[in-house]
């Protein structure tokens, strides 16, 4: 019992360091956008989603020294071109904020195509086992939301910044992208709530901990596998 309380403990505390990281990642980008100017920091802070993310896909890779390696080469060029991306900082951040939506509408519509699993449907079998038909296709319908979610709200990057402005483009990518998405995840649950019976649906912490903790697995697997829970039990 004293072990489950703390890897509950363990994970609130990641989650509630990863939202810190988000917020303080989405003030220094708002202001580094709306000040005119972006200094060292700035910079380094328009690509640094894009590194971390980078970083463990060279640390999965094979051969991984090589892997490592180029990354670490492409760092290097990106510090050496420092002062040219501050004079073009808004560009910068406007490539990283379509660039890691495009990559997760990507990363949630590959596992919409025959035979592959969606996304969602495979969350919900590492939670719960084999899913019911009805709890499939929901699941299907809740990855499509989500890959339609990123690609729309990539577009309206892209428009909010040719037409209105790097101002308003910068508070829409740098203050709202992540409450839009988590009134979306509040939303669906309550969708959730409503349409799939108590005994085939998580409670909302325990969809909150599932992501966290599976979701390397999800990350790393063979999407087309029909089912997953045994795996991820060992």
């Amino acid at each position: 019992m004293a072990v489950r309380k703390t890897g509950t403990w363990l994970r609130r505390a990641r989650i509630a360091g990863g939202g810190a990281l988000v917020v303080a990642y989405s003030a220094i980008s708002y202001r580094s956008n709306v000040a005119g100017h972006a200094g060292t920091l700035g910079v380094l802070f328009a690509f640094a989603p894009l590194l971390a993310l980078s970083l463990g896909a060279a640390w999965r890779g094979r051969p991984r020294p090589l892997w490592l390696a180029l990354w670490a080469l492409a760092c290097g060029g990106l510090w050496h071109d420092r002062a040219l991306i501050a004079a073009h900082y808004a560009w910068a951040y406007l490539v990283e904020d379509v660039g890691m939506l495009t990559l997760l509408c990507s990363f949630f519509a590959r596992t919409l195509a025959p035979p592959r699993v969606p996304l969602i449907s495979r969350l919900s079998e590492l939670v719960h086992g084999s899913l019911s038909p009805r709890l499939a296709h929901y699941t299907r319908r809740v990855t499509q939301l989500w890959a339609a979610l990123f690609g729309v709200m990539a577009i309206v990057s892209v428009f909010l910044f040719l037409v209105a402005g790097v101002r308003v483009w910068g508070f829409y990518a740098n203050v709202l992208t992540w409450p839009i998405m988590a009134l979306v995840f509040i939303g669906e649950y309550l969708v959730r709530r409503r349409v799939i019976p108590a005994q085939e649906r998580a409670g909302f912490l325990q969809v909150v901990f599932a992501g966290s903790r599976y979701w390397r697995h999800l990350v790393d697997t063979d999407p087309r596998e029909p089912s997953l829970h045994g795996r991820a039990g060992r």
